[in-house]
């Protein structure tokens, strides 16, 4: 189940904003509802976090890019990835004269390189 948060904030934002137009007779069971819901979220803001390390998800297929994509996503110059595909770990040569890239890979690569 998926929550509509900002339906909820607006819900919430509504309510503290005119308490006044909610029926006497809700009031009880409204309050009771709220101090749950803020029990349940201290007690999921106070668990240590765990972090899943996935991959992202792929909504398509990866892509094969030639030598003047990847150079262009590096920001090196052709003759660069030729003479440092055999250290791109995101490189596949497909014939002596023949190499593509990993465009996922490349990315991933990126994402992991210190500034």
């Amino acid at each position: 189940m998926t929550l509509d948060l900002d339906g909820l904030r607006t819900g919430l934002a509504a309510l503290a904003t005119r308490p006044d137009e909610v029926a006497p007779e809700h009031l009880p069971g409204l309050v009771a509802d709220l101090a749950r819901a803020q029990a349940a979220l201290l007690t999921a803001a106070s668990r240590p976090s765990t972090v899943v390390h996935r991959e992202p998800e792929r909504p398509e297929p990866d892509r094969m890019l030639d030598v003047e994509e990847a150079a262009a996503m590096l920001g090196v110059t052709k003759r660069w990835v030729y003479r440092h595909v055999k250290d791109l770990p995101f490189a596949r040569r497909l014939s002596r004269k023949t190499v593509r890239f990993s465009r996922f890979g490349l990315v991933r690569h990126l994402g992991t390189r210190r500034l």
